[in-house]
């Protein structure tokens, strides 16, 4: 006979499984609709997750502005 841990430990898994589709699908619905909700938990999951490849994004947005700012003074330049 099947003890009620035993069922637990079989479906505990696959409920976490849910749980995060239902999140999702939950947060791909208010992003679409536009609502601030989604904005707010985008937020907190970026201030409270590291991101492993910060030196690299800010280079990478330094560069870019560099590179818009040479683009601009070529630009103002007379021809």
């Amino acid at each position: 006979m099947i003890t009620l841990t035993e069922v637990g430990t079989i479906l505990l898994p696959w409920g976490i499984i849910m749980l995060i589709f239902f999140i999702g699908f939950k947060l791909v619905s208010w992003a679409k609709k536009q609502n601030s909700a989604a904005y707010v938990f985008g937020a907190m999951v970026q201030m409270l997750v590291p991101d492993p490849y910060v030196e690299r994004t800010i280079q990478l947005v330094q560069d870019n502005k560099k590179t818009a700012q040479k683009q601009k003074e070529r630009e103002r330049e007379p021809k």
